[in-house]
């Protein structure tokens, strides 16, 4: 059984969209709480994440490498 679907947004004149409530329930985001999603860019793909679970990932793998700058990214 495969975990992978597909959603659809339309984009609003001003550049909008509205996740879908199923997409903020697997991202563990709530609307209406003031949380935050990421959006990653590489190459021609975008993914969207959390932002808290990418920023604290983001700063455990720098408490590892020892760099702040660190670019690798787990999310």
């Amino acid at each position: 059984m495969s975990n992978s679907f597909a959603a659809t947004s339309f984009v609003w004149v001003n550049g909008q969209v509205t996740i879908p409530k199923y997409v903020l329930d697997v991202l563990g985001v709530h609307s209406g709480h003031h949380e935050s999603v990421t959006f990653i860019i590489e190459g021609d793909t975008v993914r969207l994440v959390n932002s808290a679970v990418f920023s604290m990932q983001h700063l455990q793998n720098s408490l590892k490498t020892g760099d702040p700058d660190n670019e690798k990214e787990t999310a």
